[in-house]
């Protein structure tokens, strides 16, 4: 993974914050809630990353589906970060400052491994996630990525947007 800055946190001058959103409805006020709280700080770098995950061989055995999937996917996915990155602006983060990534996350990575990754990678010192609303079951069966970033992410801070 390439960082999409070059230049790394300079103590009192940088701030890099890491933006994982989904597809679901509490994106946009991840977006939104960065842009709040990150305004007034004039040297903040926010990338906001999304994380495509393709359907398994099994489900979609298919190879060129599973291609136009994902392609379906990464077009669907730049519409809504490009919402995010006019709602960043609209607080005052300069556009010059808002990074994007999409990326493919294949087995058996998961979608929050993915993100520590990126995180571990880039130095991020701050990672901002939604929560699904995901009930006690659905967690249990499924896992929550928000939930496993709080509690294997280390030197940074994590904020979780309800």
């Amino acid at each position: 993974m390439k960082c999409p800055f070059t230049s790394r946190n300079v103590k009192g001058q940088e701030y890099d914050v890491l933006v994982a959103i989904d597809q679901s409805e509490n994106a946009l006020k991840v977006a939104e809630y960065v842009g709040k709280m990150m305004r007034s700080h004039p040297t903040v770098r926010v990338t906001i990353l999304n994380i495509i995950r393709p359907p398994s061989p099994d489900i979609m055995p298919d190879r060129e589906e599973r291609l136009i999937y994902v392609e379906k996917k990464r077009s669907d996915v730049n519409a809504l970060i490009n919402k995010a990155r006019g709602i960043l602006m609209s607080f005052g983060i300069p556009e010059t400052q808002i990074f994007t990534k999409i990326q493919v996350c294949e087995e058996p990575v998961s979608v929050a491994d993915q993100i520590l990754l990126e995180k571990r990678e880039c130095g991020y010192g701050t990672i901002v996630v939604g929560k699904r609303g995901m009930s006690k079951k659905e967690e249990f069966l499924f896992g929550s990525v928000s939930r496993k970033i709080v509690r294997e992410c280390q030197k940074s801070a994590v904020w979780v947007v309800v």
